[in-house]
This record gives structure tokens, C-alpha cells and sequence, in this order.
């Protein structure tokens, strides 16, 4: 009886002293996540809408956080159906979720506004939105990488 409860004891406090995860795994979840609430908001998104969307593209280095939000304040339409709507709601919601905080940058780099950038249907604007979170993961993976074999990836950065 007594090892049941140490053993009980033990699995509580580990657990309390377990760390959380690292920004950057943090963050890679997150981006996983998000390339398949992408590829779901397609089929509930209205594709007939004539609105074009500002996309960013080709994005200069260090602005990937602001074309983030540029992507998540686009005004996408759901779809006229009803079940799709609901479902598109949901996914919009998980779209617009804050990213994991990270050290904050001591300087804010200049970068272009949301407007600047050339619009573009809602599935093309989809697309492209996938195509930068998945850039954005693999430029997080080998961050991880190097992080974790205790490489030295600033050299990277000149």
C-alpha cells in the first residue's frame, strides 16, 4: 500500500516539475495544426466570392510574423451552406489564435503593410497560405535541429 502511494506521490510531482515544451515545439504544433485548418477552410470557404484578399508573398526576412497576421485578418466568406458555415466559424477561430509567445524582439523590423499586398481569389489565397506555414515549419525544424545537437546556427543569420 505504502509504494502505491509513493508511487502515486512521484507521478504527481514529476509532473508538476516537468517543464513545458520549448517555444519552438510549441510552435511547430501550432504550425501543424494550422496547415490542416487550411486545408479544411477550403471546402467551407466561399470560392465564388469576388473579393480578392491581400496574399503575402515573398516575404522579407524577420516580417513572417506580421504576413501571419496579414493572413488571419483577410476577410474570408464562408461558404452558403449551412453546415458549412458553422464549421467554417470554428475554423476561422482556430485560424485567428495567437501564436506561442516568444522572447520579445528588442527592435520591430519595417515591414509592409497588409494592403501592399496583390489579392487574390480565396483558394489561391489558401494555398498560399499553406505554402507559407510551410515554410515557416521548415525553417522551425531546422532552427529545432541545430538547437537541440547544440549547434551554432547565427552564422545562418549574416
Amino acid at each position: 500500500m505504502e509504494g502505491i502511494v509513493i508511487y502515486c506521490l512521484v507521478v504527481i510531482f514529476s509532473g508538476m516539475v516537468a517543464s513545458k515544451p520549448s517555444y519552438p515545439c510549441r510552435l511547430q504544433s501550432r504550425m501543424i495544426q494550422l496547415v490542416e485548418t487550411v486545408e479544411q477552410l477550403k471546402s467551407c470557404v466561399n470560392d465564388t466570392d469576388p473579393a480578392l484578399l491581400p496574399t503575402p508573398e515573398n516575404n522579407e526576412k524577420h516580417c513572417e510574423e506580421a504576413a501571419f497576421k496579414c493572413f488571419q485578418e483577410a476577410q474570408l466568406k464562408p461558404s452558403d451552406h449551412q453546415e458549412k458555415k458553422m464549421r467554417f466559424d470554428t475554423l476561422i477561430k482556430q485560424l485567428r489564435r495567437r501564436l506561442p509567445r516568444k522572447e520579445a524582439n528588442k527592435t520591430k523590423p519595417k515591414c509592409p503593410p497588409c494592403d501592399s499586398f496583390k489579392g487574390k481569389p480565396p483558394h489561391e489565397f489558401l494555398n498560399s497560405l499553406r505554402s507559407f506555414l510551410q515554410k515557416v515549419f521548415l525553417l522551425l525544424f531546422s532552427i529545432t535541429f541545430f538547437y537541440m545537437w547544440g549547434l551554432d546556427s547565427s552564422c545562418w543569420d549574416h
